[in-house]
């Protein structure tokens, strides 16, 4: 397997975790705060999940050899 199959298939890994956690619930007991925390942890994750999307795209046009 080359380089960039490998990186492509650990991208894809780490996308798994963060997609998981993403819809793992947080409980907020219903404290302001907490639930703050949950929606910006959500929006970290998006924005994560978005790089590493970027990132994934980036090793298949550049690095991958058909």
């Amino acid at each position: 397997m080359n380089a960039g199959k490998i990186i492509i298939k650990e991208i894809d890994d780490r996308i798994k975790r963060l997609n998981k956690h993403y819809s793992d619930e947080k409980d907020t007991d219903g404290n302001p705060q907490g639930e703050m925390l949950a929606a910006e942890s959500k929006l970290i994750n998006s924005a994560l999940a978005n790089e590493l999307r970027s990132l994934k795209e980036f090793v298949q046009t550049n690095i991958i050899e058909d």
